[in-house]
């Protein structure tokens, strides 16, 4: 195999602990018809992915959850229960990635991920950490919903591997979603598939030999 000098990680279920059924759940209580809601899921399931590449203003994907619940909810209440989901940012993992760059691998962050999510971590970051972002962890960072690019669309990284300069052939991307890592593998990178239960700081020591 080629020497792995870019890797690639994910965001969610990779760096930042994710529990979706919570926002599931919160999103449950605000609507006003429960007896409809795989109805209303697959509504928001287009909207998300609309949102996620950049098409969908914050506004009008509260409104989409809005307009299925009851009377008198408010865009904060959706905010929260969209963000429910989050759940923290492990030091050690952030800590991983820079004894990587020390090591001499290129570190990129490649998330679907939509400016509401991006404004939680933003935040997180700066409390926790006293820093404005992940960025500073990553050579570069990209956020679905600023480069209108979407996994597991090939062209999406395609898009990253143009941008940062890097080979596909020299780079590891790492996800916890089994569609993202066929769309990675299709645009000729290694892949690691992070199943549940496997940290990344261990697969990935594992995987490259360190």
């Amino acid at each position: 195999m080629t020497k792995i000098k870019n890797i690639i990680f994910d965001l969610g279920n990779v760096i930042i602990d994710l529990d979706i059924p919570r926002t599931r759940q919160e999103m449950e209580r605000l609507m006003r018809y429960p007896d409809k809601m795989p109805a209303i899921f697959d509504d928001m399931e287009r909207a998300i992915h609309v949102y996620e590449v950049g098409d969908l203003s914050d506004e009008l994907f509260i409104n989409t959850m809005i307009k299925h619940a009851h009377p008198h909810v408010y865009a904060q209440q959706v905010i929260r229960a969209w963000n429910a989901m989050l759940i923290d940012i492990p030091m050690e993992r952030l800590e991983f990635v820079n004894a990587l760059r020390e090591a001499g691998y290129k570190t990129f962050l490649l998330s679907n991920t939509n400016n509401i999510h991006l404004e939680w971590v933003n935040k997180y970051m700066l409390k926790n950490f006293n820093l404005p972002s992940l960025d500073s962890y990553f050579d570069r960072s990209y956020y679905s919903h600023l480069i209108r690019r979407r996994k597991p669309d090939v062209g999406c990284f395609e898009y990253v591997l143009a941008d940062a300069g890097i080979q596909a052939e020299e780079s590891l991307f790492i996800d916890d979603i089994f569609h993202n890592i066929e769309g990675a593998k299709l645009a000729g990178l290694h892949t690691i598939y992070l199943t549940n239960g496997h940290d990344v700081i261990s697969t990935l020591k594992s995987f490259l030999n360190i």
